[in-house]
């Protein structure tokens, strides 16, 4: 059981390091490509707006509370299909929250 724990460690942070030194090695590359370019090194400054980010992440979150919600309610009707009603309700929510989200990000 120990080793299977040290070798569920040792992936998940090569994993982590393989990612992580993927997206900073490739930043890189696009920065130096762009002050080649002519660009002033100011350009990359002030270029995070998460609010898109954050708007997606509260539709989605509401989106699965009214999903276990609703569940919940046909699962009190349908007693012996609880499970898949939840699960199904569930991601009925999330997507009908993205597809909500897309449509808000689209208009902003």
């Amino acid at each position: 059981m120990q080793s299977t724990s040290a070798a569920l460690f040792i992936s998940i942070s090569l994993v982590v390091f393989g990612i992580s030194y993927y997206y900073f090695t490739t930043r890189h590359k696009e920065r130096m490509e762009i002050l080649e370019r002519g660009l002033k090194p100011d350009y990359f400054k002030g270029q995070s707006d998460f609010r898109p980010l954050l708007l997606v992440i509260g539709i989605i979150s509401i989106g699965i509370s009214l999903g276990i919600v609703s569940g919940t309610m046909l699962s009190v009707l349908f007693p012996l299909q609880k499970l898949t009603l939840m699960m199904t309700c569930i991601f009925l929510g999330l997507g009908v929250a993205l597809i909500t989200s897309f449509y808000l990000l689209k208009k902003k």
